[in-house]
């Protein structure tokens, strides 16, 4: 008798089922899996390119006439809209310029590279005073004349660190930027 059961294996040709290719199955003519390799077209007659991009070897970023006296990662926060929020994470640097000794706070985002903090370090009452945040021994926060989004603007800032002994190092080092060591 003959039964029918769904855990029978289907029949060659069946849903799922291809059949076998002969190994020694020549392709049709005509069939081009290959790849072929073409010239690339460099010249087209009658158009010139509007703009020409060139490779540079060295790209300047602002910061070779100066050299660096602190950096440690770091992550960024700035006081908005009566909330602290997330700036950048990146190393954060105190730079001197070697002609003019004019010293100051640069934070980059660590990704893009992006100005995040970028700011003069002035021995000014009102500004780049280091004061402990409330909450953690980890964090700073000291208002500053920022340059970073292009204008002048006058912002608060929270810089917060891994370790207790990484924040005290950026305030020993802050501090002596500041007087001018």
């Amino acid at each position: 008798a003959a039964s029918s059961s769904s855990s029978a294996a289907p029949a060659s040709g069946g849903l799922g089922a291809f059949p076998p290719r002969p190994a020694d199955a020549a392709a049709p003519p005509g069939d081009d899996d290959q790849y072929v390799d073409e010239e690339e077209v460099v010249n087209v007659p009658g158009w010139a390119p509007s703009v020409t991009l060139q490779v540079k070897d060295h790209v300047e970023n602002g910061e070779e006439e100066e050299d660096e006296l602190y950096v440690q990662r770091s992550k960024l926060l700035r006081f908005r809209d009566g909330e602290w929020k997330e700036r950048a994470t990146g190393d954060a640097r105190i730079l001197k310029h070697k002609t003019n000794g004019q010293v100051r706070f640069l934070l980059r985002q660590e990704k893009t590279l992006k100005i995040m903090g970028n700011f003069a370090i002035l021995d000014h009452e009102a500004y780049c005073n280091l004061k402990p945040n409330a909450d953690s021994k980890k964090i700073w926060v000291w208002t500053a004349l920022d340059y970073s989004d292009g204008e002048q603007c006058v912002e608060k800032f929270a810089l917060k660190f891994g370790t207790v002994e990484a924040a005290q190092d950026f305030k020993a080092a802050f501090d002596s930027a500041k007087k001018g060591l």
